[in-house]
């Protein structure tokens, strides 16, 4: 299977909606660990239940964090560039908890704005492919013209979902989640916009995507 780019017309407020749908997803459980502490800690008055509560907020409050970070610079918008420490980091926020591992190559320092949207867009769509587990190696070069960003994701079961590979053509969304969907979608929109390229190619536990963008543009 692979997907090229094949534009159709996408009403704002549906893309919204599944981006929208996206985030909340993404920190309902990180909001939730930090309720449940919350409400733990304020039921005992057991020294050692209450660390234990304390601990569980501390890092549901980090986690949730991270997410709204992580949804900020991919999904907000910020053009402002991004440096290598700090995108790896956001990246990785994306792999936490789940049985897949990231690793990440670049000759970039800092990143583009845009660039550096790609990179976490790619990385959560990666994260998303590989819910069995497996490796993503993400990948980020430049020549004198362009930079082109690659994902490699490997794995049991490792797959591209129906939506996704909508998404990512620029298709509207036909079945399936929107809160899969929007992310491709969304990266389909800023790399169309870059007037780059962007490809998907995936097979039995594996998958390939490459966005390319022009360094006049970004």
């Amino acid at each position: 299977m692979s997907v090229g780019m094949t534009p159709a017309a996408i009403p704002p407020e549906t893309l919204a909606a599944g981006l929208a749908a996206r985030i909340l997803h993404d920190i309902a459980g990180p909001a939730s660990g930090v309720a449940s502490a919350m409400e733990l800690y304020a039921d005992t008055d057991d020294p050692g239940t209450r660390d234990a509560a304390l601990g569980l907020a501390t890092s549901s409050v980090s986690a949730l964090l991270d997410m709204l970070d992580f949804s900020r610079r991919a999904f907000g918008g910020a053009q402002d560039p991004l440096d290598d420490r700090t995108l790896r980091r956001l990246a990785s926020t994306q792999f936490e908890g789940r049985r897949a591992r990231l690793e990440m190559t670049s000759d970039l320092d800092p990143f583009p704005g845009p660039v550096a949207q790609a990179v976490l867009i790619l990385a959560h769509i990666a994260a998303g492919g590989l819910a069995a587990g497996g490796f993503a190696l993400l990948t980020a070069a430049r020549d004198r013209e362009t930079v082109a960003v690659r994902v490699a994701g490997e794995g049991p079961g490792a797959r591209l979902a129906a939506e996704v590979v909508e998404g990512l053509a620029g298709r509207p969304l036909s079945t399936g989640l929107a809160g899969r969907w929007a992310p491709a979608r969304y990266l389909f929109a800023l790399v169309a916009t870059a007037a780059g390229e962007l490809t998907a190619v995936a097979g039995k536990n594996r998958f390939v995507l490459d966005a390319t963008l022009p360094l006049r543009t970004v």
